[in-house]
């Protein structure tokens, strides 16, 4: 019997410990049926949940390459395995990508490749993309976008765009002293037990401070690094976001810099919103996947509810629902001189509760096993239409 070495990655902020606790002795207990788990064997690392690619940079050199990432089908394991897969693949270190339903694992174990050997599309426009716009970055990329650092000196030359970083202390000095811009009554037939008057009062008040940035700034749009607003104020940027993209402007979340230049392109081109995702599930065999995240534009969906963030439990998400209609996915690279580009198909909208609360399941006719293979990072960005030959005719 082989014997493999796990090493088991779960950030601190988790919806679930219990949950977690009870996927990870499902996937033991499947992978103890041909392998023995042992010390002395080759290492995987066991990614459990959104949120570690933090942890696993500080510790991967403690290992040698090729670095085997074991990802789950729940609780933002593939997000961040393709962000730890992006970042390594940004430096030349072999990596292998296992992602399974737990039932699956030991045949997607047992067939295995290299995930890191292809290149992704080159993007060569020769087209200024973003003349003039203005972007702001409040409070730097969370700590888990290891691979998803920008120059903001080649995004100016490349795009025409200019970065604005704005600290996160000007931005908590303007949620403190922020006076309601939106009627809360406009939200009142959303509450239920799990958000009350209070938790709404405060996410309006999140969505009055990202405004005035913008307007205090001359913005266009923004990314927020909004974690750090669950420690002081138990809430998220969630509703914010998802107004202010229905209002026209560009904002997205976790400080991710290229997800905010992709929504930033769709939105100068195709003149509509788009919906930063987390690929949450990859079936290559049978050519779907599902997407999700706790934001959404409101002028995306055609009905939504308010549910917690997902991760934390805290504050507002929003569990939008779609029409079931053609979407195309794009995803600039942080090194902006890539992308991958999908066409797909909403065929269905999703409710698990072990995932973000706005869920999609998208199927595709193409190939789509570069979605793990040539990862450019962990969110993917989707927005209606089947529009991958206008993107690829703009970008190539």
């Amino acid at each position: 019997m082989k014997k493999i070495n796990l090493i088991f990655i779960r950030s601190k902020i988790s919806s679930d410990p219990r949950e977690l606790e009870e996927q990870k002795e499902q996937y033991l207990n499947e992978l103890k049926k041909e392998y023995e788990i042992s010390s002395d064997g080759e290492n995987f690392f066991f990614i459990e949940s959104g949120g570690t690619e933090e942890e696993f940079k500080s510790i991967y050199k403690q290992y040698k390459e090729p670095y085997n990432l074991i990802a789950t089908n729940a609780n933002n394991s593939l997000p961040a395995s393709l962000e730890i897969a992006s970042f390594l693949a940004n430096q030349n270190l072999a990596y292998n990508l296992y992602h399974a339903k737990k039932e699956d694992i030991i045949d997607v174990l047992n067939n295995k490749r290299e995930t890191n050997k292809q290149e992704n599309l080159p993007l060569k426009s020769r087209e200024i993309l973003l003349q003039n716009k203005r972007l702001g970055v409040v409070g730097k990329p969370s700590n888990w976008l290891i691979s998803s650092d920008v120059d903001y000196r080649l995004a100016k030359e490349k795009f025409g765009v200019d970065l604005i970083d704005i600290t996160f202390d000007e931005f908590k000095e303007e949620i403190d002293k922020a006076k309601d811009i939106v009627d809360p009554v406009v939200f009142k037939t959303k509450l239920n037990e799990k958000v009350d008057e209070k938790t709404l009062e405060v996410a309006l008040k999140i969505y009055s401070a990202l405004y005035s940035l913008i307007k205090k700034h001359d913005l266009n749009g923004l990314t927020v690094r909004c974690f750090d607003l669950l420690g002081i104020y138990h809430n998220t940027s969630c509703l914010a976001l998802a107004l202010l993209n229905a209002q026209g402007y560009i904002a997205t979340c976790e400080g991710d810099v290229p997800a905010m230049l992709t929504m930033a392109l769709i939105r100068e081109k195709f003149h509509q919103s788009s919906f930063q995702v987390n690929p949450s599930f990859i079936n290559e065999k049978e050519k779907y996947g599902y997407f999700a995240h706790c934001t959404i534009p409101l002028d995306m969906v055609i009905s939504y509810k308010f549910d917690t963030h997902f991760e934390s439990g805290f504050g507002i998400g929003i569990a939008g629902e779609l029409n079931l209609a053609k979407v195309t996915i794009l995803k600039i690279s942080s090194s902006l001189d890539k992308y991958e580009v999908f066409s797909g198909q909403i065929s269905e909208n999703l409710h698990f509760n072990n995932l973000c609360r706005t869920q999609l399941k998208i199927k595709f006719s193409e190939d789509i096993s570069s979605l793990l293979d040539k990862p450019c990072g962990n969110h993917l960005i989707i927005f209606k239409g089947d529009h991958k030959d206008e993107i690829t005719k703009l970008l190539s």
